[in-house]
């Protein structure tokens, strides 16, 4: 032998991948799933989104936000101290607020609720967002408290406040910034100058802070429509493709008229709502098998489009869809939100 390495490329790939148990590959890959750092873009496009949300959330409440979260509103101090005798499966989890704080004080809780509004504004507009999207989520939480008015969306609204918060809290801080920056965030996150960038690398720093968020926001969509597709499998009306007849058409609220009107074309219509229904349940339950997979986004964010009309029109939930709708944009790609951003600028005349 004349002592030259003879081993040719793929003997010595094959050599070093032989080196390695398997296990430590799928250790790799895990980790550059979660914590390979990505363009930040998607966070500021959900940040945006749910900001909005939050807002068209909260403003409803203006005219009787003492009455409906208020100690000595509709639910009072009485209330909750009732409700803590009941039993555990007949009483909401107990909560913390903000609002508790300010008592009987009408002008106090009123301030409250202003600079609640005003931190979700801010953070919408990428102002402070270190700072702001802890306040935001604070304000999620005491917003959510009060059983009186609790709804199933509102778990999904903190959810996605919370997945938000964790992205903006840590961006960032792993690349040397000034003090400024470091405690309040970035000042240059509004999603106007984000997206008007030209690319990855014009849009600051990659951020693991923001692929784990994005990471995480997705897992607990996932596990929530899963979860809620396998829970209508215990009733027999899903099975039956007749589940949907009964919002649409309430018992106590339809008239034997009303009813009566489907007659002429009755197989026609429950054949529609039976397949409306095996569509919400496959959606739902296949929902791992495509979520993260590029060529299926389409049915993805199809799906969330149609859930969200659908939850609005047969029961009457404005807040439910767009929840679900924001945690499915959060499978988007950055390069995706790129694309997006340069057939906007395309369609839309170029600013001066």
């Amino acid at each position: 032998m004349n002592g030259r390495n003879t081993r040719g490329p793929g003997t010595t790939a094959r050599v070093r991948a032989a080196d390695h148990p398997a296990w430590l590959g799928a250790w790799r890959a895990w980790v550059d799933c979660w914590f390979r750092p990505i363009d930040p873009v998607g966070l500021h496009v959900l940040r945006v989104l749910a900001g909005i949300l939050f807002l068209a959330w909260l403003l409803p409440f203006a005219a009787r936000a003492d009455g409906l979260f208020g100690l000595d509103g509709w639910f009072d101090r009485t209330a909750y101290r009732e409700s803590a005798r009941l039993a555990d499966d007949a009483r909401s989890p107990p909560g913390w607020s903000i609002v508790y704080g300010c008592g009987a004080n009408r002008a106090a809780f009123y301030a409250v609720y202003a600079a609640s509004l005003a931190v979700v504004g801010l953070f919408t507009l990428g102002v402070a967002t270190r700072i702001t999207s802890i306040l935001t989520w604070i304000a999620a939480v005491s917003f959510t408290a009060n059983p009186a008015i609790a709804h199933d969306a509102d778990a999904l609204v903190v959810a996605v406040a919370f997945h938000l918060m964790i992205g903006y809290a840590f961006l960032g801080l792993a690349s040397p910034r000034s003090g400024r920056i470091a405690w309040f965030g970035d000042m240059n996150q509004s999603l106007w100058r984000v997206m008007r960038r030209k690319g990855a690398g014009d849009s600051g720093e990659p951020s693991a802070a923001a692929n784990v968020a994005l990471r995480m926001l997705q897992a607990h969509t996932v596990i929530v429509l899963v979860t809620s597709g396998l829970h209508k499998l215990q009733f027999g009306d899903w099975w039956a493709g007749v589940a949907l007849w009964y919002p649409l058409h309430p018992p106590l609220d339809t008239s034997f008229e009303e009813a009566r009107s489907h007659a002429s074309h009755g197989i026609a219509y429950l054949t529609l709502l039976s397949i409306g229904a095996y569509a919400t349940l496959a959606w739902q339950i296949a929902l791992p098998a495509f979520a993260w997979k590029a060529a299926w986004r389409p049915l993805l964010l199809g799906g969330a489009a149609i859930g969200w009309a659908a939850n609005t029109w047969i029961y009457g939930s404005p807040l439910f869809g767009p929840a679900i709708a924001v945690g499915c944009l959060a499978f988007v790609t950055p390069d995706a939100w790129r694309c997006a951003a340069a057939f906007g600028g395309r369609l839309a005349p170029r600013s001066k």
